[in-house]
């Protein structure tokens, strides 16, 4: 019999006062537990497996427990006194390889019965434990590993929304990498989208192809222009006297200035559209270009502005 490394109470988790179904209810939960069918070329499992099976063996049959708890593991040494008292047979124990009696082992082989357990101490017949793991049955040839594609990667950036408008190339960090990508950034992308560069991701494994690079975006706000979809807003600020008289004003684009023209008795919050000069769609089509007017009142006046105001309110 191969003597387990450690104290046998220890390997199996138990008191020195434990009975013979606590000793059984716990050889049972590790011999599932460290099984070589479910821990396949896993040596210290298996190692595991033969000091647990080892321990139950002296511990489930009470002659040899009583002798182990007397002499410990030199009870077992044919060498010493304590190893030739007590026990019959070639082995150290009854029969002439295994345990007999109550143990629930018996016979040549070391077990009783065709399912190789029985007794108050080990397996049923009806529930044979190594039937629980289909032991004599081929096993499977294990499955090749096979080639997989790297996994993707993701970060986010923040771009200006005239990035957004004209498009841009941002160099962006790879996690994980000492290097850097210049990514190319579309016309008209919004916060939220995502940019795709092939090939830029993981490593695959046995070969295969890298994953994917996803970038998300983030459109920073601005302090002139707000977006709605792919129309562009501007409020213009318009002197009074401009609208009640009207005339040309000068107002920004995100490519230049323009010139536009403003009717005589143009009220406050009107709306002037200029179409497809707004955000141009990841499409190809475009948004407008929409100027709001705000009527500017002067806060402070002159003496000659407030008679030349007083004159004409006067007039109405």
């Amino acid at each position: 019999m191969e003597q387990p490394k450690r104290d046998c109470y220890n390997v199996l988790g138990i008191k020195k006062s434990a009975n013979t179904k606590e000793i059984k209810k716990a050889y049972k939960k590790l011999a599932m537990k460290y099984h070589p069918d479910r821990n396949p070329d896993n040596i210290v499992a298996e190692e595991k497996f033969k000091e647990i099976k080892s321990s139950y063996e002296i511990l489930s049959n009470p002659e040899s427990k009583e002798k182990y708890d007397a002499y410990g593991y030199q009870g077992f040494d044919k060498n010493t006194r304590a190893g030739n008292s007590g026990f019959r047979g070639q082995s150290g124990f009854r029969g002439q390889s295994g345990f007999s009696g109550q143990s629930g082992f018996s016979g040549q082989s070391g077990f009783s019965g065709q399912s190789g357990f029985s007794g108050q101490s080990g397996f049923s017949s009806n529930a044979d434990f190594f039937d629980m793991f289909n032991q004599g049955r081929p096993q499977k040839p294990k499955p090749k590993p096979q080639p997989q594609k790297g996994s993707d990667i993701a970060i986010s950036i923040e771009i200006t929304l005239e990035d957004s408008i004209n498009g841009c190339q941002k160099e962006v960090r790879l996690p994980n990498t000492a290097g850097s990508l210049l990514v190319s950034i579309p016309k008209g992308i919004n916060s939220k989208q995502k940019v795709r560069v092939a090939g830029k991701g993981n490593p695959g494994t046995l070969g295969a192809e890298r994953g994917d690079l996803f970038v998300s975006v983030n459109v920073l706000a601005d302090d002139l222009f707000k977006r709605d979809q792919n129309d562009l807003y501007y409020e213009m600020d318009v002197l009074f006297t401009l609208a009640a008289l009207g005339g040309m004003i000068t107002v920004p684009t995100f490519s230049g200035s323009l010139k536009l023209k403003i009717p005589q008795g143009t009220q406050n919050g009107r709306k002037f559209r200029i179409k497809g000069k707004g955000v141009p769609s990841m499409k190809g089509d475009a948004g407008d270009l929409i100027y709001t007017v705000k009527i500017k009142i002067p806060e402070i006046l002159t003496d000659e502005q407030r008679i030349l105001l007083t004159k004409l309110g006067k007039t109405f």
